[in-house]
């Protein structure tokens, strides 16, 4: 079998082109019908199913959302050394679109992949300028946006690309070491919020295993319903309030 239908038999290729594709929520509904069935044919309560479903509908988004993210952020690393490749190529006299398949011969995934695709849709008579357009809203990278919209002007208005690929590489080099010094001097922050986030959590599971008939109100009380449905909100708005806190946009 060859590399690319290993690819795309790959579980992990087949959830992240359902997350490109939209269809992610869809996924997430069946798992959650399905969870919301087997916790109803258990007999479990009303409120466990109803958690059960929840749980259910955000763990595949979440992950799905976790493996989108670090393959954007695995391009974003790969970056700069795939623009000096391009640069290199186009010193040597080579056209970009040669330069371009420098990238897909000599780089890595899940960059060259990207490229790959960018070189396929050329091949059938898409223009180049779209088609790195559509690969930088699929993936959602500001710093691939932010080449893409100079090599895009530099095509349109002539000049030296070899230099300009040069000139972004080493911005982004240096907005990517801003980002993570920038990281490092908030990852106290961040740990005190998911500790923060994590404690209530820890005391309600520890307390029901040591005292299960001292939290059975709180489970089975529709005011214990009640309480549980604040406090989940409250969390959630003390959460985003603590992200935004630690989050900088740059």
């Amino acid at each position: 079998m060859s590399e690319t239908a290993v690819r795309r038999s790959d579980p992990e290729s087949w959830l992240l082109r359902a997350w490109e594709e939209g269809t992610h929520p869809v996924l997430a509904a069946g798992f959650a019908f399905v969870l919301g069935l087997l916790a109803g044919v258990l007999a479990a309560p009303p409120l466990a199913i109803l958690l059960t479903m929840a749980g259910g509908f955000a763990l595949p988004i979440a992950f799905l959302w976790s493996k989108a993210r670090r393959r954007i952020d695995a391009i974003e690393a790969q970056l700069p050394d795939l623009l000096i490749t391009i640069a290199a190529s186009l010193k040597a006299g080579h056209s970009f679109r040669q330069g371009l398949q420098a990238v897909v011969d000599e780089g890595q995934p899940p960059a060259s992949d990207e490229f790959k695709r960018v070189l396929t849709d050329a091949r059938l008579g898409r223009p180049m300028d779209d088609a790195l357009g559509e690969m930088a809203d699929r993936l959602g990278s500001k710093n691939l946006r932010f080449v893409i919209t100079a090599v895009t002007i530099q095509r349109q208005v002539g000049g030296s690309l070899a230099g300009i690929f040069d000139m972004v590489a080493d911005t982004v080099r240096q907005r990517q070491q801003f980002a993570r010094k920038i990281r490092s001097l908030t990852a106290m922050g961040r740990m005190s919020a998911y500790v923060l986030a994590g404690i209530p959590f820890f005391l309600a599971f520890a307390i029901t295993a040591m005292n299960p008939e001292y939290m059975a109100p709180l489970y089975t009380t529709s005011t214990g319903h009640k309480l549980i449905a604040v406090g989940l909100v409250m969390m959630a708005i003390g959460s985003l309030l603590l992200k935004k806190i630690v989050s900088f946009r740059g």
